[in-house]
């Protein structure tokens, strides 16, 4: 790659960082407190319904737990606050800061719940995958660098979906988590079963 297209790709990524920092921003500054309290409910009310409510009060209890001190803290930052229009709206706004980051630490921990299942079947496709390469090594069978290249970009995009997903405000499906271990896996195999045979 030339340095040329190397400076085009920093100054794009720098671009696109740049417009989600912003609509983050934005988005803290004007979202409702109601749609995140509607959002918390039907995440929970989803997890009861998959997994069954000791789950909700497993994962709960976990995101309580994680999140108590910053609810401390915020607690005493807003009891310092007057009663102008301004301060009232900041205060509003702790109040949305620690319901959405709650909404993110409850996401995150029934991630990692649904990861005590998805990390065997990811670690079972990473090794398929090499089991693939080796055998592919002996054989006349030329690797696939557009299927590589399809495994990598997947596997990134299901980077960018799983942060997507653990930062929305807005209710998501519960299979999701599920989905993001499963594409992950798929996407390992493709990447690691169609690396080049010397490398």
């Amino acid at each position: 790659m030339s340095h040329h297209d190397q400076k085009k790709r920093g100054e794009w990524a720098t671009f696109i960082a740049t417009l989600l920092i912003a609509g983050l921003m934005a988005a803290w500054a004007l979202i409702p407190t109601k749609v995140l309290e509607a959002t918390w409910q039907a995440e929970q009310q989803q997890m009861s319904a998959w997994a069954g409510e000791s789950t909700n009060r497993w994962i709960l209890s976990q995101t309580v737990g994680a999140m108590n001190g910053a609810a401390k803290d915020a607690e005493r930052t807003a009891a310092g606050l007057g009663d102008s229009g301004a301060e009232r709206w900041l205060t509003d706004r702790i109040y949305a800061s620690l319901l959405w980051a709650s909404l993110i630490a409850y996401r995150a921990h029934a991630l990692t719940m649904w990861g005590l299942l998805g990390i065997p079947l990811i670690l079972a496709a990473s090794v398929d995958g090499f089991y693939v390469r080796e055998i592919r090594k002996t054989a006349f069978i030329s690797q696939s660098p557009i299927r590589h290249k399809i495994g990598v970009h997947s596997f990134r995009l299901v980077g960018v979906a799983m942060v997507a997903w653990l930062c929305l405000p807005v209710p998501m499906p519960a299979i999701a988590a599920l989905a993001v271990v499963c594409f992950a896996a798929v996407s390992l195999w493709l990447w690691v079963g169609h690396l080049q045979k010397r490398l």
